[in-house]
């Protein structure tokens, strides 16, 4: 496959996994905002997307699908016709902007990722008030409990963790440097000025102050992973961030598609497997390591096999720990986010009460039987 670079201006489409179809187009309408509290005005996202589609698509039914904590998701349906909106919740801010979302998506795709078919951006001000990217609608579920509960779901789970392994290769293939703005990526190479172990500590010692919350667990493990750094990895890859079934469309038979890419960075792809691990995804399933569906073994020969080189375990298990650090900061700043009254919210006030959990697997990590 040919290098390309994936810019503001331009998104492959022609290269989406077989079963989905991509169209793309673009407005230059900028109506100013529409924000308000029941969502994006309906007749401005029909607009766009009669745009994008080229044709009227009809008369639009918004409704929210619940579950995403940082961005809003909307199904947008005409008919028989099924869109997914997903933008940036009024007041809110994510780690990412929304727009370089849209380009790790494009190259994605490009790469063989299962993901949802691209429609079109708007940015801030645009159709949807606020930035929002469309995209078709891929039927399944990303609730664990269900995929890993429900007899619905028995035979997407005797495929993976081999089918999660070769989705994370296919990830990984992707080559920082042709996504402009990604963090950590450009032209710097490993053994250069950016380390991901390192810039990993510095972002999350970051965030923690950013909250203010005295956090003593995370903080001793902070410190006790910069004291062990693993080496810089053989090269740096696109690291999707969240990669973990909340973010995985599963259908019947498996793996349909990967969402959610806010936490895209140019890393160490180490990273993605060992967050997929963390025990937080297993849901109880504690003796099966891989989000509890399977064996780390199996992962790892998939992973393998399609191309990804095989990660030593004490990198996987510095992830791990530096995974938990990661997931009890986010935990603590969606809940301070509820506490400010900058985005009151139910949900974001139960993750506050989840910040114990990875503070527990990461004392475990680092500190019992001598481990560390």
């Amino acid at each position: 496959m040919s290098e390309r670079r994936f810019s503001d201006e331009e998104l492959p489409g022609a290269r989406i996994p077989e079963r989905q179809s991509s169209c793309q187009g673009s407005s230059d309408r900028r109506p100013g905002s529409n924000v308000a509290a029941e969502g994006p005005n309906a007749g401005w996202v029909e607009a766009a997307l009669a745009d994008a589609l080229g044709r009227d698509p009809g008369p639009l039914e918004l409704s929210v699908i619940e579950g995403g904590a940082s961005r809003e998701t909307w199904l947008i349906q005409a008919g028989d016709e099924r869109w997914v909106l997903r933008r940036d919740p009024p007041g809110g801010e994510s780690f990412n902007p929304l727009e370089l979302e849209w380009r790790v998506l494009g190259a994605a795709a490009a790469a063989g990722v299962a993901v949802a078919p691209l429609i079109l951006f708007e940015p801030p001000g645009g159709a949807f008030g606020t930035a929002g990217l469309v995209s078709g609608f891929v039927a399944g579920t990303s609730v664990a409990p269900r995929i890993l509960r429900r007899d619905a779901f028995a035979a997407a789970r005797a495929r993976p963790p081999g089918e999660l392994g070769e989705a994370l290769a296919r990830v990984h293939s992707v080559k920082p440097a042709l996504i402009q703005g990604l963090p950590g990526g450009g032209e710097r190479a490993v053994g250069g000025d950016h380390d991901p172990a390192i810039a990993a500590c510095e972002l999350w010692e970051r965030e923690l102050d950013a909250v203010g919350e005295p956090l003593p667990a995370v903080e001793a493990g902070l410190r006790r992973l910069r004291l062990a750094l693993p080496s810089p990895p053989p090269r740096l890859a696109l690291v999707h961030g969240d990669f973990r079934l909340g973010n995985l469309i599963i259908d019947e038979p498996g793996l349909a598609a990967v969402i959610d890419w806010e936490l895209a960075h140019a890393g160490d792809p180490a990273e993605d497997i060992a967050w997929l691990c963390i025990r937080s995804w297993r849901f109880g399933n504690d003796e099966l390591p891989v989000a509890g569906l399977g064996e780390l073994e199996a992962l790892l020969g998939a992973y393998e096999k399609a191309g990804g080189l095989r990660p030593e375990r004490e990198r996987l298990r510095w992830w791990e720990a530096m995974g938990n650090v990661k997931w009890a900061v986010i935990c603590a700043r969606q809940a301070h986010d509820h506490l400010t009254g900058r985005r009151p919210s139910a949900e974001l006030a139960s993750l506050g009460r989840r910040i114990c959990e990875p503070e527990w697997h990461l004392l475990e990590l680092l500190f019992a039987d001598g481990a560390g």
